[in-house]
């Protein structure tokens, strides 16, 4: 009798734990079912960017086609306040600025959306590529979630500016947001506080990092693979929190970081990377 009533209690409690579970899913946002899903996520690091020109429409279409889960891009504001989509500070590296303008070390923060609409972005990569442009952060969301998930990487720019984009398109459940920068996080959090953000940083993780990451309203902790341990991986898992790191395009240390336990793999290989995990 005893054995029967303490079976019927145990199915009883994985029965509403089950159905708990599933509640969660049913309320969970787009977003946030893929950031807490089981496997290991693949993420294009500036779109597919040894395949195409980093942080441009072509790169972000390849890493589509690459079977990504997500994929990163950087961003910055134009000069009359318009998000486009960019990494470095300056232009001379990915762009002909300094052939067309003179000079060097220009800043991206110096030129209108016009003035960046005029640049070629691609023909350093390759020629091939010659005349791409450097697209607005609208656009490039656009065109990445047609057939993934944008990872929007805040280089420069107010989080009233970016939450206000996302909103007008109906984009806030449906992408993840990180940066470095723990203040902007907090500012997204509070202005939307279904939006997933991810927390960037690297070298020790303590404690007191992770009480912060958790207190701007971060649920992914995005970290310098060369920087983590696997107390690190358990620390974070125990909180609640999952981890994501970057850049890995080495697939043997890719598999160790699997094996560590690591959530997400931030790469500039997503095609390769994408064999190592299960669909």
């Amino acid at each position: 009798m005893i054995r029967t009533t303490l079976l019927s209690l145990i199915l009883f409690s994985t029965a509403l734990l089950s159905s708990a579970r599933a509640a969660e899913r049913e309320t969970q946002t787009p977003a946030e079912k893929l950031t807490t899903s089981r496997r290991v996520l693949i993420i294009a690091h500036r779109g597919d960017s040894k395949a195409a020109p980093e942080n441009t429409l072509p790169a972000f279409r390849s890493a589509l086609q690459a079977g990504a889960d997500l994929v990163e891009l950087d961003y910055y504001h134009s000069s009359d306040g318009v998000p486009v989509v960019f990494h470095d500070k300056e232009l001379d590296r990915t762009t002909d600025a300094v052939r067309r303008w003179g000079g060097e070390k220009i800043p991206l923060t110096s030129k209108s959306l016009a003035e960046l609409r005029k640049l070629d972005a691609g023909s350093w990569f390759d020629a091939k590529f010659a005349g791409t442009r450097i697209p607005t952060l609208a656009r490039s969301i656009e065109v990445i979630q047609a057939g993934s998930v944008t990872l929007v990487e805040r280089k420069g720019g107010d989080a009233k500016t970016c939450v206000a984009l996302l909103e007008k398109h109906r984009w806030t459940e449906r992408l993840v947001v990180q940066a470095f920068d723990w203040d902007y996080l907090a500012d997204c959090h509070r202005l939307a506080p279904k939006l997933v953000l991810g927390a960037l940083g690297s070298k020790e993780i303590t404690a007191a990092r992770l009480d912060q990451i958790e207190n701007c309203g971060a649920s992914v902790v995005g970290w310098n693979y060369q920087d983590l341990r696997k107390s690190d991986v358990v620390e974070i898992h125990r909180r609640g929190l999952r981890v994501w790191v970057y850049t890995v395009d080495d697939l043997k240390v890719a598999q160790r970081l699997i094996d560590l336990g690591v959530d997400g793999l931030i790469t500039n290989v997503p095609g390769k990377m994408r064999k190592l995990v299960a669909p």
